[in-house]
């Protein structure tokens, strides 16, 4: 007698034996109650997750001797043929190997007469998309008003491939990932009833491996257990799968809090030995990562090991773990080497340890002594009160004499009508007087923007500023790179207060801006 492998043995054969699809199988089964059967479905999801399981149950449920009922028999011959793949009024097709606008041709003549010994005559087009768009508009008239015993259910996985056409004709039934504790809860099922022991270690490699899919999971399942015999480890499933188990993420997230760098590389090349999938190992060492955090939040004494201090780790660490994978992931699939990538991001989570906590931070900055004099600018203060003195005056002056100044704004709406000249210049320095506009530019200016700048931008500006003026206004331009700001900046990394703020802190200056006068 052939083997009869798990996937097929513990497919479902009613709505109650279908795991995960809460939603799907409750609105089919009250339709089938209340006598509301829709003439077309589509049932789209993820691959192993009960669509073209769920579309035999729902042939057997409107042909069972008993029916139309939620709770088919399953012993009458409809459907015991339908269980086996062979009732005449049952059309399993497959649209990857029969996706022309012939085939549907011959399906639409098949339509025309009625059911040979069943209540419905039922079309299930397993992988839909895959049809033609010829193919499609074939079937589009006869999927809108089909003979009364007809029903139509489109499978597919990719559902975004259906003309719009075709969906808004047909009830659309989304099948979602199976939660991975319904998935462990029915490996252990299966495994019990084949009397096979396995690890709770190896059920969770084989549950993260399925990524919802039941289907996927019991094929893993059938494999581990060829492999292992009648006793199923965690390192057999990691063997197998070339993926690694929670002990590997334990050692790593360990290593990472020491900061050891060392054996962080050590760790990965164990792991680089086992052939395991380094970019699988990375999105299931975040999902520890993500779990260990709820473990430190909420004081799990139960999530790590024994051995494993989880003092040395805060919500701030993992959280900063975590988002350090966060922000490299997507770059690490696209890698030249996926090791590499890996271990590029772990050694980043390894250096960034020796962040300081803020709290400690601020401490320090209460112990900040303030005596070192104020960081000074290359003006006194007496001379800045004299500068003041003078500007008000010349701002008395001028509002005595109701003199127009010319505002930047002028400057900024010529600039718009030069989109490629912005760049250089919005770095300019704008100096208005009564009657000129000097622009100062301290960067490398090209010969042909500077002519540019010189011609056209300058009797643009010029009319702007003449009109705004009521008189012309001299328009100047001059070219050149300030130093003594640049030695001034460095006169100011050197001051007393600036070098302990360093030490203290750590760090770099990257840039020095003042503070403006209010």
């Amino acid at each position: 007698m052939s083997y009869d492998v798990i996937a097929r043995k513990w497919r479902p054969q009613t709505f109650g034996d279908v795991i995960g699809q809460t939603p799907v199988i409750r609105t089919l089964t009250n339709s089938i109650k209340a006598n509301r059967i829709h003439h077309s479905f589509i049932f789209a999801g993820l691959r192993g997750t009960g669509k073209t399981s769920t579309a035999r149950i729902l042939a057997k449920a409107l042909n069972c001797k008993e029916g139309p009922t939620a709770t088919p028999c399953l012993k009458c011959v409809a459907c015991d043929e339908i269980t086996r793949g062979v009732d005449i009024d049952v059309f399993e097709i497959d649209a990857a190997s029969n996706k022309g606008v012939d085939d549907i041709r011959d399906l639409k003549e098949i339509v025309k007469f009625p059911p040979t010994r069943d209540r419905y005559k039922i079309f299930i087009i397993d992988e839909a998309h895959m049809l033609s768009s010829h193919a499609f508009n074939a079937l589009l008239k006869t999927i809108e008003e089909p003979p009364s015993y007809v029903v139509f259910i489109l499978a597919t996985t990719e559902v975004h491939k259906i003309p719009t056409t075709i969906r808004s004709r047909c009830q659309l039934f989304e099948f979602r990932h199976i939660p991975n504790r319904e998935i462990e809860e029915q490996l252990k099922k299966i495994a019990d009833v084949d009397k096979v022991v396995v690890e709770d270690g190896a059920f969770s490699l084989l549950v993260d491996a399925a990524e919802g899919s039941m289907r996927d999971a019991e094929s893993l399942l059938d494999q581990v257990i060829s492999f292992s015999g009648d006793k199923v480890k965690e390192d057999d499933v990691s063997a197998v799968l070339g993926i690694a188990g929670r002990r590997a993420h334990v050692q790593l997230l360990s290593a990472i809090a020491d900061g050891d760098g060392g054996a962080v590389i050590t760790i990965l090349d164990e792991l680089e030995d086992k052939n395991t999938d380094f970019l699988k190992f990375m999105v299931r060492f975040g999902s520890f990562l993500q779990e260990a955090l709820h473990a430190v939040m909420r004081k799990d004494p139960d999530f790590f090991p024994e051995d494993f201090d989880s003092s040395r780790l805060s919500t701030e660490d993992l959280l900063l773990y975590l988002n350090i994978l966060v922000q490299n992931e997507a770059s690490a699939k696209f890698a030249f080497n996926a090791r590499v990538a890996v271990e590029l991001i772990a050694l980043k989570m390894v250096f960034s340890t020796h962040v300081v906590p803020i709290a400690e931070l601020l401490s320090k900055k209460k112990s900040l002594k303030t005596d070192s004099a104020p960081i000074s600018t290359s003006e006194s203060p007496a001379k800045k009160e004299t500068k003041k003195q003078e500007l008000a005056k010349a701002a008395d002056s001028d509002k005595s004499k109701k003199q127009k100044l010319f505002p930047r704004e002028v400057f900024d709406h010529a600039c718009e009508s030069f989109s490629h000249l912005r760049p250089f210049l919005a770095s300019a320095a704008f100096t208005a007087s009564n009657s000129s506009v000097s622009i100062a530019f301290h960067q490398q200016i090209p010969r042909l923007i500077r002519e540019e700048i010189e011609g056209e931008f300058r009797d643009r500006l010029g009319r702007d500023l003449a009109r705004n003026a009521g008189h012309t206004v001299d328009v100047s331009f001059s070219y050149s790179i300030e130093k003594k700001e640049a030695s001034r900046q460095d006169k100011l990394k050197d001051h007393p207060l600036v070098k302990q703020v360093l030490e203290t802190f750590g760090g770099e200056v990257e840039a020095i801006t003042e503070k403006e006068n209010i």
